[in-house]
């Protein structure tokens, strides 16, 4: 992603298992970023849960970009699976940058009792640690706190509508079987399986 973001003005990441809504055009995207990204230089999705930062984020990570926990119990998180990011000097020193090199250190990455399994939302309050750790994108999620002062309004997505859909592999694998058949031959198509 920060070798993409040097050689383009900006950048729209999706993992591979989102895709765009049929009705999602050029213009409606390029207006998203026109309205939304440009201003602040990163654009994310909120978590459907409404999790916040510090119910899935180990105290280590904390601790690791000198900050407390505390300053996070009311910071919704948001997706890294879904960004877009604009190329600036703000954007590559202060949220690129740190979030990389946290991404390159262990002990930041993957603090010692860090897990992605177990989780507990039934404790009380929900802010507190949740006993999962969401690796990178709670890196992500720390970084733009601190960059954007706990303001979650400057980056996250809080728009009606709806841009993208989950796809399911075994859906990925049957389009992409479809698409291969229709590069090479002239057959009949292949059912989605749902």
């Amino acid at each position: 992603m920060y070798d993409a973001l040097q050689h383009a003005g900006a950048i729209f990441f999706l993992e591979c298992h989102y895709r765009l809504l049929k009705n999602i055009t050029q213009n409606s995207i390029t207006k998203l970023y026109e309205d939304k990204a440009k201003k602040n230089g990163i654009l994310a999705w909120p978590l459907e849960l409404k999790n916040p930062v510090s119910s899935l984020t180990h105290k280590k990570m904390f601790e690791y970009f000198h900050t407390d926990a505390e300053n996070f119990l009311f910071l919704q998180m948001v997706k890294a699976d879904i960004l877009i990011i604009v190329n600036t000097d703000s954007i590559h020193k202060e949220i690129m940058l740190p979030w990389i090199q946290c991404a390159l250190t262990q002990d930041c990455i993957f603090p010692i009792g860090a897990q992605s399994t177990g989780c507990r939302f039934d404790k009380k309050p929900q802010y507190r640690y949740s006993g999962c750790h969401s690796y990178d994108t709670s890196a992500l999620n720390i970084v733009l706190g601190l960059k954007f002062k706990q303001d979650s309004s400057h980056y996250t997505y809080s728009g009606s509508v709806n841009y993208f859909e989950i796809v399911p592999q075994s859906k990925a694998v049957a389009l992409l079987r479809e698409l291969e058949q229709n590069s090479t031959t002239e057959g009949r198509l292949l059912p989605f399986e749902s």
